[in-house]
């Protein structure tokens, strides 16, 4: 038996059965979208013979079976099948191949798509970043375009259709505050319509107390905002004066709405009264702000100010349930995470195939079959499409993986963003 690259084998074609992950020379001439899977069924199979293949590698340590023993005196070319026609696996292979063609137009739509939302997140996380630099000297005019920013998101969340939830790209991400805050409104939203509130106006005071609920940090000195050490008790006592410094900054701006001011002042209380600045405890803060301090939260966990202990999508999400239950409304975080998924985006898994990927956008209708960046060396990074789990691939996730556990070249590939924000768009499932 030939041997391949390291931890590869070739072995004759008519080896290969379901259980062994299988790997092709090149992306192109093949019917399947990854070059590299394990065989699940029968018409795998079949569509490797049709491409006239006399052998090929397999990974033994990536598969679940060995490769079928070839008998005394094997002859591959003894193997094709005389009741067939002879252009028979021409055809099979051509309409596989016309098939194989149709899906990668659709999925380079959908990159497409991607695209769009991100210009779309870039601009509207601008707007957040322009409302941050009026509130100290044009509150009013900082109310307005808040206003306005809440206003288009919200609509999104009210119409009819599915809201389909995306990780940025690693070009999109920042350490600034209106990152966060955009993220965080995104969040609420999302939340927000979870837990069945469909009136327009709240939906609308969410999104613009999201996008406020940290302009009191503008008052702050920028090292404090910058540090990416712990803070000292001194330095953890004048952060948490932001949600004050937040309501003076605003008191001009006569539109804004009680409840805005409300998840301004309150999103740091917690349920069990540990949180500031009042130390408010249960159901003491309307809905809307216990909304908001649930995406906060999250928000956080995930992008941590010492980024080594940021968790991962999952890990925040476990966190927050098991570990600080008592801090939350109880109902809106159950709903919070129903609504994320098991495998919010962000999520890097590794498959029941041997293959990992990232979860780039959840379909909140099918959340245990969200769309991936699947790793495969032989599609250049920039050509990898979005798939789905179920559909593209008919695979599994097997568990999920820490960034920092990943082979250097697979995290170069799929690039764990180091700051997770999402958006997210209607146009519709891939």
């Amino acid at each position: 038996m030939a041997s391949g690259g390291e931890g590869q084998q070739r072995i004759k074609i008519d080896q290969v059965c379901i259980g062994l992950h299988i790997k092709l020379d090149s992306w192109l001439g093949h019917p399947f979208l990854l070059s590299s899977f394990k065989i699940k069924n029968e018409q795998q199979i079949a569509a490797l013979k049709s491409m006239g293949l006399i052998d090929i590698e397999y990974l033994p340590g990536k598969s679940d079976a060995k490769p079928v023993p070839l008998p005394a005196g094997y002859d591959p070319a003894a193997q094709v099948d005389p009741a067939l026609p002879s252009d028979y696996n021409a055809k099979e292979l051509e309409v596989l191949m016309r098939e194989k063609q149709e899906r990668i137009d659709n999925l380079n739509k959908e990159r497409e798509r991607i695209r769009a939302s991100e210009r779309n997140y870039l601009k509207t996380a601008n707007n957040v970043k322009n409302v941050m630099r009026q509130a100290n000297n044009n509150p009013r005019q900082a109310a307005q375009l808040s206003g306005e920013i809440a206003g288009e998101l919200a609509e999104i969340f009210l119409s009819e259709q599915d809201v389909f939830i995306h990780l940025m790209g690693e070009n999109v991400t920042d350490e600034n505050t209106y990152f966060h805050s955009l993220n965080v409104t995104v969040l609420s939203l999302i939340l927000a319509r979870a837990v069945g509130i469909d009136n327009a106006e709240t939906m609308r005071a969410i999104a613009q107390g999201a996008v406020l609920h940290d302009v009191g940090k503008t008052a702050l000195p920028s090292q404090l905002l910058l540090k990416d050490e712990d803070l000292t008790m001194a330095e953890t006592k004048l952060m948490q004066m932001h949600p004050a410094y937040g309501i003076k900054l605003m008191q001009p701006a006569e539109a804004l709405s009680s409840l805005v001011r409300q998840i301004i002042l309150f999103h740091h209380e917690r349920v069990d009264g540990s949180g500031y600045p009042n130390g408010i405890k249960a159901n003491g803060v309307d809905q809307a702000v216990r909304i908001v301090a649930i995406a906060d939260s999250y928000d956080e966990l995930c992008n941590q100010r010492v980024a080594k202990r940021s968790k991962t999508p999952a890990e925040a999400l476990s966190h927050m349930y098991k570990n600080e239950l008592a801090k939350y409304d109880k109902v809106a975080l159950s709903a919070f995470i129903k609504a994320l998924g098991i495998y919010p985006p962000g999520t890097i898994v590794k498959l029941a195939s041997g293959n990992v990927g990232i979860v780039m956008s959840a379909d909140p209708s099918n959340l245990l079959n969200p769309n991936l960046m699947v790793y495969d060396p032989s599609i250049p990074k920039e050509d990898a499409a979005v798939v789905n789990l179920k559909r593209d691939l008919d695979d599994t996730i097997e568990r999920t993986l820490r960034p920092a556990a990943l082979p250097e070249v697979i995290h170069a590939y799929l690039s764990p963003r180091k700051r997770v924000c999402y958006f997210v768009d209607q146009s519709g499932n891939i």
